[in-house]
């Protein structure tokens, strides 16, 4: 069965490949150009805010704190002072520098802004198909509840007598539980530290211990009056999991 002739829609040109459309969104350039040098900085913000670039933003708030001070440093001086020229020189090298960071930055600036889309604008999902089998695609919602209430217990178990022979019925002799298997003590490695009997540089020595945490794990040993596991050496101790995993080996627990 078909999908009513659903067509995808046709891929749009990419932008990009227009002379006018590069023209229009080159305009943010008239700023630094005709600005000046007092409003390169506006127009480096607007690009920065827009494509989210940090460069951009911090270089047109720079242009601008310049372009200002000079600008306000020119008018309150003297015309023929010193500070003046060098205001003057300040604000015309900051003035063209704009302009060639402007032509290096809008060759960026209108990829990104070819290639963004915005989300209003962005493609829409296909609507679902049904191949044509026997069963239609189940529709969301909840789920349909039985109409019919379940049977009651007795209704399901068979009556006495409804079976022959079964008058007299002979419970089963109750089964005794098996015992549990013994358990297989855990081999201990020749070598291992006793966590009960092991001194502060013993536990030092092994490793991701150090004389602090030793120090403070005989400190407990001495409160609990020894470790009943090796876990509970791992819990005091305050081991990592990976750190319990090298150390498991390497250590026992002898009974106190």
């Amino acid at each position: 069965m078909s999908n009513g002739g659903w067509q995808p829609p046709p891929v749009p040109p990419h932008p990009g490949a227009s002379l006018g459309w590069r023209i229009r969104h080159s305009l943010w350039l008239l700023l630094p150009i005709a600005g000046c040098g007092f409003l390169a900085g506006a127009g480096f913000l607007y690009i920065g805010l827009r494509a989210r670039r940090t460069a951009w933003w911090i270089a047109g708030i720079a242009y601008l704190v310049i372009g200002w001070t000079s600008f306000a440093t020119i008018g309150e001086s003297d015309k023929t002072g010193a500070l003046s020229t060098v205001a003057t020189v300040v604000l015309l090298a900051m003035w063209v520098a704009s302009i060639v960071h402007g032509c290096v930055v809008n060759s960026s600036w209108l990829r990104w802004r070819a290639d963004h889309l915005p989300w209003y604008a962005r493609p829409q999902a296909q609507p679902p198909t049904w191949p044509g089998g026997p069963y239609p695609p189940a529709q969301a919602g909840p789920p349909s509840l039985p109409t019919s209430a379940p049977l009651a217990v007795h209704e399901v178990m068979p009556q006495p007598g409804a079976y022959p022979g079964a008058a007299t019925t002979v419970a089963p002799a109750p089964t005794q539980p098996s015992p549990p298997p013994p358990s297989v003590p855990r081999a201990v490695p020749p070598g291992a530290v006793d966590v009960n009997a092991a001194t502060v540089e013993q536990l030092a020595a092994l490793a991701h211990f150090d004389p602090e945490r030793a120090r403070r794990v005989v400190a407990e040993r001495q409160v609990r009056r020894g470790f009943g596991s090796v876990e509970e050496f791992a819990a005091v101790a305050n081991l990592a999991p990976h750190e319990f995993a090298h150390l498991r080996n390497l250590v026992t627990c002898a009974p106190q």
